[in-house]
């Protein structure tokens, strides 16, 4: 190879040839509904992920690469010396493809150029990117210098256990990334901190009365609904309570009879809790209107109002509950209240916080429960880890960041996102792509009607094949 300019130029050759068997080979794995299910044997996520993996073997074996299995979890493959230097991480399990689409999501389809389908993006598509980006610097370059793994995972999208207990058991590669995530590189991602807290209370049929809330379904969205149901009340007078509150707090607020009691429902707008900011939660908005209305004294009722004092509407950042950090690297705490499960007698909820590494030496669980134990309410579990950080000067870095610059002509930057991707637990590991910044493709990934248009995907691969190529050649 005498120059960039030239292996560019073979590696385009290359995946010219061999587009269409690329292609070929998505619709395969596109065909799987490799949605995380119950645990089977030999299938820790369900048979569809389990055969996800079982596919993405064949296909590799097919090529001549050999394949370790872990735990019907994780597959690898090696090619080049031992140890690797390079790993790339995919995942092939996706989100439930939902309602709304326009083609068939489990059907790879090309209209004008971009290519749709559950998991063209995240993350069957780069994962098979990575395969055919090893076949191509195993055509162009057979002697590297050292080796590159593929490690494909198949319980990302629910909690990425799968790579938790891949790592404990096996040695990773000094230099790994992920393609699920976007360009240039994702070096620094948010902790988190996910507690589980509620309370009981003897039930009191007081009128009027809340009889139940229920909001959100998971704590990683901004709840988009919540719904609550009443007795004692007037509809006129629960409507206009409604009309006020929808000003006030910019969600929806509605109110029908149901038998003898009202029902209201909240409309907001959802958005990741890592950027709680984009949404607008119906749950604290409901919250804070039940909690302004004329109900009888009741220890559930004082639940309700001492969650609207801990989560009131447009704290995003933990302020009232105590525990808002900021720093100049990662920015402010973040904090989503995402789930409320509210009854006669008890409720329980969660919230999601995205957390700066200004909070990494905090005590975030003694601060929260100092706070809720003031008001009664208890901790029953958590979940916290701190900051990923990989230093933009290592050479790895400054490699990936080179590629990018030299195939899109776009600025060579980091990036510090409040997510957290398959790298995140891994000593070096960055986010390189898939999906390029400030682009409508943004957002897609987990909506209906998941697409990339062919051209950056192929473009993904080539960068992959080079990044090979820079790093182990």
């Amino acid at each position: 190879m005498s120059n960039n300019q030239e292996l560019k130029t073979i590696i385009d050759e290359w995946f010219n040839k061999n587009e269409s068997n690329m292609l070929n080979d998505l619709g395969k794995l596109i065909e799987i509904n490799s949605v995380a299910g119950k645990k089977e044997e030999g299938a820790p996520y369900g048979t569809e992920s389990r055969k996800a993996l079982t596919v993405a073997e064949s296909m590799l074996k097919d090529k001549g690469f050999d394949v370790n299995v872990f735990e019907d979890m994780v597959i690898t493959s090696t090619f080049g010396p031992n140890p690797p230097e390079l790993g790339i991480l995919a995942h092939l399990d996706i989100v439930a493809a939902g309602e709304g689409w326009e083609t068939d999501p489990f059907k790879l389809t090309e209209k004008d150029g971009i290519l749709y389908a559950r998991g063209v993006v995240d993350n069957k598509g780069p994962a098979v990117a990575a395969i055919y980006a090893v076949c191509c610097v195993r055509d162009i370059c057979p002697n590297l210098t050292h080796g590159v793994q593929l490690i494909f995972g198949s319980g990302e999208e629910i909690g990425w256990d799968d790579i938790k207990q891949y790592v404990k058991k096996n040695t990773t590669p000094p230099n790994v990334f992920t393609p699920d995530a976007e360009f240039p590189i994702v070096n620094i991602e948010k902790g988190r901190f996910m507690p589980v807290f509620g309370a009981k209370w003897e039930k009191d049929t007081s009128l009027p009365r809340v009889v139940s809330v229920t909001g959100g379904t998971t704590p990683n969205i901004v709840p988009n609904r919540a719904v609550a149901t009443i007795e004692g009340l007037s509809l006129e007078d629960t409507q206009r309570f409604c009309a006020e509150f929808s000003e006030k707090t910019g969600a929806t607020l509605t109110a029908c009879a149901d038998g003898g009691l009202i029902s209201i429902t909240a409309d907001g707008t959802a958005a990741h809790a890592s950027l709680p900011h984009l949404g607008n939660n119906a749950q604290t908005a409901l919250i804070e209107m039940l909690a302004a209305m004329p109900f009888a004294k009741s220890d559930g009722f004082e639940y309700l109002c001492k969650l609207n004092r801990l989560f009131p509407h447009g704290d995003n950042v933990g302020k009232a509950i105590g525990i808002y950090f900021k720093d100049d690297k990662t920015g402010e705490i973040t904090v989503n209240f995402g789930v409320l499960r509210f009854t006669e007698y008890e409720f329980s909820g969660n919230f999601d916080s995205r957390t700066p590494s200004a909070a990494d030496d905090a005590d975030l669980f003694g601060l929260t429960k100092a706070a809720l134990d003031k008001e009664g309410i208890a901790i029953s579990m958590h979940q916290i880890n701190g900051c990923h950080h990989t230093p933009e000067e290592t050479p790895f870095v400054q490699k990936l960041l080179s590629i990018y610059e030299d195939y899109t002509g776009e600025e060579r930057k980091c990036l510090a996102i409040g997510g957290q991707t398959y790298v995140h637990e891994i000593d070096g590991g960055v986010a390189f792509g898939m999906v390029m910044p400030d682009t409508p493709d943004h957002n897609n990934v987990h909506n209906a009607g998941e697409y990339i248009r062919k051209d950056r995907f192929l473009m993904n691969a080539k960068m992959f094949a080079k990044a090979i190529v820079d790093v182990c050649g």
